[in-house]
């Protein structure tokens, strides 16, 4: 994304700029999204071991699960280890 002229006016240089003069955000949400904590991450915990699987499923389904994964930026694999994970908390025998 480029300052556009809402960047340009915020931006205030005296003589030649520095690298990090040209980098630094110029918006307070820009700041405040860095600072915040990040989400915690669906998906396998990174060096644990995994079984690569292979399934096949219903068209409708399938564009459902895609659509989803992009609406809410994230993988479809971790969609689907998400929904296995809450299935089988729900239905197994305790």
């Amino acid at each position: 994304m480029g300052l556009g002229d809402r960047g340009k006016r915020r931006v205030k240089l005296n003589g030649s700029p520095s690298v990090d003069d040209l980098f630094k955000p110029t918006e307070e949400a820009a700041e405040a999204a860095q600072s915040e904590p990040t989400e915690k991450k669906i998906g396998r915990p990174k060096g644990g071991p995994v079984k690569p699987k292979t399934f096949t499923l219903p068209l409708e389904l399938n564009q459902r699960l895609r659509r989803f994964a992009f609406e809410h930026e994230c993988k479809e694999v971790d969609v689907v280890r998400a929904a296995l994970e809450a299935y089988l908390a729900t239905h197994e025998e305790k």
